[in-house]
């Protein structure tokens, strides 16, 4: 259902999904991606920031978590995080 109201742009419903999908089971990387990326579309960078680095933790070898958090540091004007987190997403690529 969050994918869902993610895709339409209702990104407060889908974050409402993702969170329930946490607390169902905290350790579902997926669900902490998507609402980080609902939280860096509402501009919400921070929020962003700490969904996505647990999304990380969960997974560290998915170069998306990565290049996502890139952008949400970018945004935040962290931008030694911004290429750091760059850099390990191109080579999470360049050896997948």
């Amino acid at each position: 259902m969050g994918n869902r109201y993610s895709r339409n742009g209702v990104y407060d419903q889908a974050i409402e999904n993702y969170t329930r999908a946490i607390e169902l089971d905290g350790s579902f990387a997926d669900a902490y991606f998507n609402r980080g990326v609902s939280h860096y579309e509402l501009g919400l960078y921070d929020e962003a920031i700490e969904d996505l680095t647990r999304a990380i933790e969960l997974n560290p070898s998915d170069d998306n978590y990565y290049g996502r958090r890139s952008l949400a540091y970018l945004f935040n004007d962290q931008l030694d995080l911004a290429q750091a987190d760059s850099d390990r997403c191109d080579e999470l690529r360049a050896s997948g």
